[in-house]
C-alpha cells in the first residue's frame, strides 16, 4: 500500500496543502506546532476513519471555517483507489467516500488502506494500565476486521445498560443483558486472542534482536485460563455466561460488570519480569518498538501488501542503536517520519505549509 496524494483543506491549521510522498522514506521536519502530527493524522484517518487523538471530529475543522476535508490517492491491491472524508464544524457526523461510493461506517474501510502509527504518546502502552494495551489491541485489529470495530460498539453500549441495571439491583431483564454481553464480549476475547498469539514469534524476535538476547514474552489475560475455550467461539460463550453467573453476587454489590474483555491484559514480560515494573526505560521502549514492527508484519500478512508506516517524531525518543534498527527493518514499506531536526532530503512543515525539500 503507498500514499500517492494527499489533499488537505482547511484541515486544523492547514489552509490548503498537497503532499506528494515518495515511495520509500520520506521526512517531514520543522518546529512543533506546525502541522507534522496533522498531516500523519489525515492520513491514519483516511485508512480508520477516526483519529488517534482525543476530541470532537468538529475540532479537526480549521477555525472559522465550515467544513475540514481530506482526498488520499492510493495504490492498493493493485489498483489506484481513492478515500475522500469530510468533517462539518456544525458537528454533523462525517462524510466518507471510497472510490466516490458513500461510507457509513468507519468499519468498511477494514483492510482497504492499513497504517501502523509509532508516537511517543505509544511509549505508554507498556508503563501504564491495562487500558492502554487494550486500546493497542483493539486498533490494531479494527483495521484488519470489518465487523470488529462495530463489536466494540455494540459491547460498550450492551455494558453500560448493564452497569445502570446493576447499580439498580438488577431485575427481570437481566438475562437478557447476560446473553448479549457475553455473545459480543465472547467475539471480541478471541478476536484479541488470536491476535496476541500472532504477535508473540515477531515481537519477541525484534526484542531479542534490540536487546541482544533479552526474552520478551505476549501472553493475553482474560476471565479464564483454558486456551482450548479462547479459540471455540460457543465455548468461549458458554464459559462467559458461566462466569457472569458465578460473579453476579459480587457485581450487584460492586454495581459494575466485573467479567469481560472490559476487564482483560495483555501481559508484557521481559526475562519474565513484568515490564511495567520492572522494564528500564530502554527495556520498556524496545518493547513497544517490537510490538509496532510486529503489528506491520501481521497487517501485511492479513493484507498481502505492507502498510503505511507513520513514525511521529519518535526517532529522537529512541538511541542511536534503535533508531538504526528500525532503518534496517523498514523494509519495501513506505514511511512518513516527522522530527524536529533538519534532515536532507525532507520537506519542510512551517505554519501549515509544505516547503521544498532540503537538498543540502
Amino acid at each position: 500500500m503507498k500514499v500517492i496524494r494527499l489533499m488537505l483543506s482547511d484541515w486544523r491549521n492547514f489552509e490548503r496543502v498537497e503532499y506528494l510522498p515518495q515511495p520509500g522514506v520520506n521526512v517531514v521536519w520543522g518546529r512543533n506546532a506546525q502541522g507534522k502530527t496533522n498531516l500523519l493524522e489525515a492520513v491514519y484517518i483516511a485508512g480508520r476513519g477516526v483519529s488517534f487523538r482525543q476530541g470532537r471530529d468538529r475540532d479537526i475543522v480549521k477555525n472559522g471555517q465550515p467544513e475540514g476535508r481530506l482526498s488520499l490517492d492510493f495504490v492498493s491491491g493493485g489498483r489506484a483507489q481513492n478515500i475522500a472524508v469530510t468533517f462539518f464544524a456544525d458537528g454533523r457526523r462525517k462524510e466518507m467516500l471510497l472510490n466516490g461510493l458513500a461510507v457509513r461506517k468507519a468499519s468498511e474501510l477494514s483492510g482497504v488502506f492499513c497504517t501502523v502509527l509509532f508516537s511517543p504518546e505509544n511509549l505508554s502502552l507498556v508503563r501504564d494500565g491495562p487500558e492502554e494495551r487494550r486500546k493497542f489491541l483493539d486498533a490494531a485489529i479494527s483495521q484488519l476486521r470489518p465487523k470488529y470495530q462495530a463489536a466494540l460498539a455494540d459491547y460498550a453500549r450492551v455494558l453500560s445498560q448493564r452497569n445502570f441495571l446493576l447499580k439498580k439491583g438488577g431485575g427481570p431483564t437481566m438475562p437478557v443483558w447476560d446473553e448479549r454481553l457475553a455473545a459480543l464480549g465472547s467475539y471480541i476475547v478471541m478476536m484479541r486472542g488470536s491476535y496476541a498469539a500472532k504477535l508473540k514469534k515477531p515481537a519477541g524476535t525484534h526484542h531479542s534482536d534490540m536487546s541482544g538476547g533479552e526474552t520478551l514474552t505476549v501472553d493475553y489475560k482474560w476471565f479464564d485460563e483454558d486456551e482450548a475455550a479462547l479459540y471455540d467461539i460457543k465455548k468461549l460463550k458458554e464459559l462467559f455466561v458461566r462466569r457472569l453467573n458465578e460473579a453476579s453476587a459480587r457485581e450487584l454489590e460492586a454495581g459494575v460488570s466485573l467479567v469481560g474483555p472490559h476487564r482483560d491484559d495483555l501481559e508484557l514480560m521481559i526475562d519474565g519480569a513484568p515490564a511495567r515494573i520492572f522494564g528500564s526505560q530502554g527495556q520498556q521502549r524496545s518493547a513497544v518498538l517490537a510490538l509496532k514492527l510486529a503489528e506491520c508484519e501481521i497487517a501485511e500478512e492479513a493484507t498481502g501488501e505492507p502498510p503505511v508506516l507513520l513514525l511521529d517524531d519518535v526517532m529522537s525518543e529512541l538511541d542511536a542503536a534503535r533508531r538504526a534498527y528500525v532503518r534496517k527493518n523498514i523494509g519495501e514499506r513506505q514511511v512518513v517520519i516527522t522530527t524536529v531536526s533538519r534532515t536532507r532530503g525532507a520537506v519542510k512543515m512551517e505554519g501549515g505549509r509544505i516547503l521544498p525539500c532540503i537538498s543540502t
